[in-house]
């Protein structure tokens, strides 16, 4: 089971949300370890303040007492005097209290006294590890001097252990001086730091969740719009179309895209609609001359004559039919993608003169002349389907001609373009005829009327399709009371 929202916005929004989530995290969290190391820095100051106080007072050093004699056993404070040895500059250090008396400072009670107001405390070590000396705030677990304090020289080292920040110094006499303090109060202002980080990342999370969800919305509001539109269009409404607002952003692209396959598709639609249309009326006419003439015939007896008769009017409608038929097959091979070229070089010149004898026939009834202006072209073509394209505008040309007029078929290279264009002196068509030529059963009525021609209205619509089978394309001009011109161009080849 897919547990992930299938919901674009929703998937939009949790990776939206995530990223967000780690960004604000990695910021917080890098600003409260500044924050902590910058609390940390100024405390070992404060700590490492008290021990440039404490070292010149452990720089003199008493010479070591006879052998012999019996030294009393020293208080603790007055072997951390002793320990601090005699100042350099004013000679032997007096015993406790002489400091004060004398004006020269205040003593070593005074200052760990001064220290332990501001919850710091001391502790001292000698050589070999021996306590020398504790303040009296100093923690009852006393930790042992860490191994790895260097030995000698004056090496400062800084630590963190059971709750206290201790920096531990190396004084000239071997021993070890150290100065901590309680971490606590740092770590509950951290605490609180971080609760109030915490507080203000999910404040940011939030707004940001907010300000995502309605931005996804607006941007994803096309798609709705496109969904409902292709509702509308599924139901049966193929005149909706998108309404772009944003033409330059992908979602605008995509609706000019669409509205163009609406546009397609209305168009598709509607010539199936009026090809279905056609095929059945073209179909139905013979059907009925067939019926009714066979019905004719049988009612009763005929003279031979008449039987003849009808059995020519029967054939000439079933030759109607099969050219309808064989049309349409073509044109549904183009439909269907099956529409195969067998290409071979050839000279469409010599074709051009044979289609022109082949037709001269027809002309030569209405008294039509044929001018041919014919340049040698070499190319590629299926001789058999450009021998068809050229038989369809040559007989329309010559059908809807008026007499005694005049056909001119024109073959040249032009800037690199073969143009084959072929002219008549007939009636010509206006400009709403002339957009609907080579749409299928498109017929110019009045002019066929005129003329008293029939046909399936399929012949041009394939010859459009042979043209563009073969790279070419295919135009048509006309001007009424003149004439027409249907002109084919293909690209030179090599």
């Amino acid at each position: 089971m897919n547990f992930f929202p299938q919901s674009i916005r929703w998937r939009i929004q949790l990776w939206h949300t995530l990223l967000l989530v780690v960004i604000i995290a990695a910021l917080l969290a890098a600003f409260f370890q500044n924050q902590r190391e910058i609390k940390y820095q100024a405390l070992d100051r404060e700590l490492n303040n008290p021990i440039t106080r404490l070292l010149p007072r452990m720089e003199r050093r008493r010479k070591p007492p006879p052998r012999t004699r019996r030294l009393p056993r020293p208080e603790p404070l007055d072997g951390f005097d002793d320990e601090f040895g005699p100042d350099p500059e004013s000679g032997p250090r007096p015993r406790r209290g002489s400091d004060v008396e004398d004006g020269r400072g205040p003593t070593l009670d005074e200052v760990v006294e001064d220290l332990a107001g501001d919850d710091i405390f001391v502790i001292q070590w000698d050589r070999d590890g021996g306590l020398r000396f504790a303040s009296e705030n100093a923690p009852e677990d006393l930790t042992p001097i860490p191994d790895e304090i260097p030995r000698g020289g004056e090496r400062m080292s800084k630590r963190t252990v059971a709750g206290y920040r201790e920096v531990i110094h190396t004084t000239p006499g071997g021993s070890f001086l150290l100065v901590g303090t309680a971490i606590a109060p740092i770590e509950k202002d951290l605490a609180s730091l971080q609760m109030r980080l915490v507080g203000i990342g999910t404040l940011i999370v939030g707004g940001g969740f907010l300000v995502g969800w309605l931005l996804i919305g607006r941007s994803l509001k096309p798609i709705g719009v496109m969904s409902e539109t292709a509702h509308r269009i599924s139901d049966g409404d193929l005149s909706g179309r998108i309404e772009i607002k944003e033409d330059g952003s992908e979602l605008g692209q995509l609706s000019s895209v669409l509205n163009e396959t609406f546009e397609k598709l209305e168009t598709s639609f509607e010539h199936q609609v009026r090809f279905t249309a056609d095929a059945s009326h073209e179909m139905r006419t013979p059907i009925a001359v067939i019926l009714a003439k066979s019905q004719f015939a049988l009612s009763r007896e005929r003279s031979p004559e008449k039987y003849q008769e009808a059995l020519q009017t029967c054939m000439d409608s079933a030759q109607h039919m099969r050219m309808l038929t064989d049309a349409l097959l073509e044109l549904a091979k183009v439909d269907s993608g099956e529409f195969n070229l067998d290409k071979e070089s050839g000279d469409l010149e010599d074709l051009t003169r044979k289609v022109v004898r082949m037709i001269e026939p027809l002309a030569d009834e209405k008294k039509i002349v044929i001018r041919c202006e014919l340049a040698p072209v070499k190319m590629k073509f299926d001789t058999q389907k450009m021998r068809q394209s050229l038989l369809n505008l040559l007989s329309n040309a010559v059908k809807y001609n008026c007499e005694e007029g005049e056909i001119e078929v024109v073959l040249k290279n032009v800037e690199g373009e073969v143009k084959l264009s072929i002219r008549d002196t007939g009636p010509g068509m206006n400009e709403g005829m002339r957009e609907h030529i080579f749409e299928r059963f498109y017929r110019a009525d009045k002019v066929r009327t005129r003329t008293g021609k029939t046909g399936t209205g399929l012949g041009l619509a394939i010859t459009k399709a042979i043209v563009e089978a073969h790279g070419g394309r295919i135009e048509a001009r006309s001007e009424v009371g003149v004439g027409s011109i249907f002109e084919i161009s293909f690209r030179e080849q090599d």
